[in-house]
């Protein structure tokens, strides 16, 4: 059973490589991968989870973190949501996200804001699924590809 949980420091581990593994996952599939990209996010995706680990859940099953998810700040927007790639279609980002939904809804929001690289097919398909539709499409930085890429930026009401 899938248990959604505040993340602890004993947690910061799991969050990196999760966060790493994911990353690598699925913008591999769809970008090059440049000389020293992966260590760049590896190293990335650590100092998140070393400084922000407060602000995540984490999704865990046998008390091993399989996913996690994170707002940056108390707001509308989900900054986060990485899953393991070998549990990818088992219901653990829908979970995070639902969860990360009624969090921003008991905090006074009443719609969720996420976004992503435009070719990440897997992840509009899941925010659809939770009820987020896309308003904006256009390029934006991204700092772990170091270059403009172009993005979705979804919408999800809550009331």
């Amino acid at each position: 059973m899938v248990v959604i949980r505040r993340a602890t420091e004993a947690d910061i581990a799991a969050i990196a490589a999760v966060g790493a593994r994911a990353w690598a996952s699925n913008v591999f599939s769809f970008e090059p991968e440049l000389p020293g990209m992966r260590a760049h996010v590896e190293k990335a995706f650590r100092a998140f989870a070393e400084v922000s680990y407060g602000n995540v859940l984490v999704a865990v099953v046998d008390e091993t973190v399989l996913g996690w998810g994170a707002r940056d700040e108390d707001n509308d927007y989900i900054s986060d949501l990485w899953v393991d790639p070998v549990v990818h279609g088992q219901g653990i980002g829908s979970a995070i996200l639902r969860t990360l939904k009624s969090n921003i809804a008991d905090a006074g929001y009443s719609r969720a804001r996420i976004s992503t690289h435009a070719r990440n097919v897997r992840a509009i398909r899941l925010y659809e699924r939770e009820g987020f539709i896309i308003v904006e499409q256009g390029p934006e930085w991204s700092t772990s590809l170091e270059r403009e890429i172009d993005k979705v930026k979804m919408l999800a009401e809550l009331r």
